[in-house]
């Protein structure tokens, strides 16, 4: 009878299960191609393992792959561990060069203590999958957090702790609830000659993170993030990588990442986004190329597709410590009216070579001379690109705006979200050296279209090392070069960066 209970088991997890890999993928630095499909996987001697505040229970009576102490369980071999249950301190741990495990959330809230609920140690390469329909928390305590418990030995500073040379995919149909109250929600290793390539890789999964001290999601290496839908409040970083973070595939449509609340939205020292509807609120950069940890690295952000909407109350709306090329997707950015901020900065190139783009705000504009290969138009209150923060609002919050051309015709329209003295607008619908109204109440502003190399108005170059408070870089190496060839950069003699969320606003 256990035996049979448990094939229903894993009956009812096979749809789940059917776009999730066996194993974490190999990730690249790029993301230029649709991720391979999944592997449907064989649950027929799944172990079902149960938890409760009094034990932990194996349904079939299995007793191999795995080990039980108290309330703690350790996968220790390859196969399928589907964990179900309730419990108010327990934790689950992939031992160390364990590969090939398949661990299916279904129907599981599991808190700890001192401790991450869920551990994948070094070297291993798991799969972790919320079941289809399954509804699904992991929750862990102040304690979590060997800063501020420094006596604390078991603590791992991240809900989800995935350790150097691990390579993670979270996935599946059902939902994951993380709730952060150590230190990190998601936290992932650094590729290191010992410990081998780390990668932690996202899609299909709904997931929820609620981050209140500090980064919801943090990886060291190479952060993917494919598909699924997201909801994020962070108080420092919202998804960081110290090194690459892809969003989406070209070809496919994306996740889709609602940040409510955060310091910086998406930050890594080479950011790429392909695809996706990204809405990000945040108090600083919501999109940053930097790691303050890295000298003489090629930082770059790249946006060939997708929808971004990006409001930042007190930073730069895209910031990149390198270049910043926009290609293509529909992108959507308001800062606030104050000084030395704008909707976009770089301290290399800014090009607009097509895609939709509408940068509006205060300050001076934006960081940089833009590069626009398509025509763009920019909108101020004191002609031009308008001038600084007391130069008065071209646009004020709340406010109905347009953009028309000579005809009367509706190019686009939208709502202000904040006051702006200026606004920039590129789209492949103008028509060079034409003029166009932007009309928000009684305000009517008209400009002419420009390519190649838009400079009038435009400020001077912002984004230094700004000021996190609490937060401090670390002292990491310098690494290589960002090689030609699109392969992933790796750290010096298997070091990782310091910082924990290293920044540059």
């Amino acid at each position: 009878m256990k035996k049979l209970l448990s094939l229903l088991c894993a009956a009812s997890l096979a749809l789940s299960l059917a776009a999730c890999g066996a194993s974490a993928d190999t990730n690249t630095n790029t993301n230029t191609t649709a991720p391979v499909a999944g592997t449907l996987y064989s649950l027929e001697n799944a172990t079902v393992l149960t938890f409760t505040d009094s034990g932990i229970t194996a349904q079939d009576g299995s007793d191999t792959g795995y080990e039980i102490d108290g309330m703690a369980l350790t996968i220790t071999d390859a196969g399928t561990y589907a964990v179900t249950g309730t419990c108010a301190d327990g934790s689950i741990t992939v031992k160390k060069g364990a590969t090939g495990v398949t661990l299916v959330l279904n129907g599981l809230a599991l808190t700890s203590a001192d401790t991450a609920p869920i551990t994948c140690n070094k070297s291993t390469q798991v799969t972790i999958v919320a079941a289809e329909g399954s509804v699904n928390s992991l929750t862990d305590s102040a304690e979590n957090n060997d800063d501020e418990y420094p006596d604390n030995e078991a603590a791992e500073n991240a809900v989800i702790k995935c350790k150097d040379g691990s390579q993670v995919t979270l996935c599946g149909t059902g939902s994951l609830t993380v709730t952060a109250n150590g230190k990190n929600g998601i936290k992932s290793g650094a590729t290191t000659a010992e410990e081998g390539e780390a990668s932690l890789t996202i899609r299909e999964l709904t997931l929820i993170i609620n981050a209140p001290i500090n980064d919801a999601i943090n990886a060291e290496q190479t952060l993917n993030v494919e598909s699924g839908t997201l909801t994020i409040s962070a108080a420092d970083d919202a998804i960081h990588s110290d090194l690459v973070l892809n969003i989406g595939a070209e070809g496919t449509d994306g996740p889709t990442i609602t940040v409510t609340a955060c310091y910086e939205g998406l930050e890594a020292a080479q950011l790429t986004i392909c695809s996706g509807d990204i809405d990000i609120t945040s108090s600083d950069d919501c999109l940053n190329a930097a790691n303050s940890d890295l000298s003489g690295y090629d930082f770059t952000m790249t946006i060939s597709g997708g929808t971004i909407t990006a409001c930042s109350s007190s930073g730069d709306g895209f910031d990149s410590n390198g270049n910043l090329t926009i290609s293509g997707g529909t992108v959507v950015i308001w800062t606030a009216n104050t000084a030395d901020n704008q909707p976009l900065d770089a301290d290399g190139t800014i090009t607009v070579s097509g895609g939709t783009v509408l940068a509006a705000g205060g300050s001076n504009g934006m960081g940089m001379n833009l590069t626009a290969a398509q025509p763009c138009l920019t909108f101020g209150s004191s002609g031009g690109m308008g001038g600084g923060p007391n130069s008065g609002s071209a646009i004020t919050k709340n406010a109905a705006f347009t953009v028309t051309d000579g005809d009367g015709n509706t190019i686009y329209s939208g709502s202000a979200v904040c006051n702006a003295s200026f606004l920039f607008f590129s789209s492949p619908d103008l028509t060079d050296q034409a003029a166009y109204t932007l009309a928000a109440g009684t305000t009517s502003l008209t400009a002419e279209t420009q390519s190649g190399t838009v400079s009038s108005g435009f400020g001077g170059m912002g984004g230094g090392p700004g000021n996190r408070g609490d937060f401090q870089p670390g002292d990491g190496q310098q690494p290589p070069e960002m090689p030609s060839d699109g392969q992933r950069p790796q750290m010096p003699s298997g070091q990782k960066p310091g910082g924990a969320s290293s920044s540059q606003s």
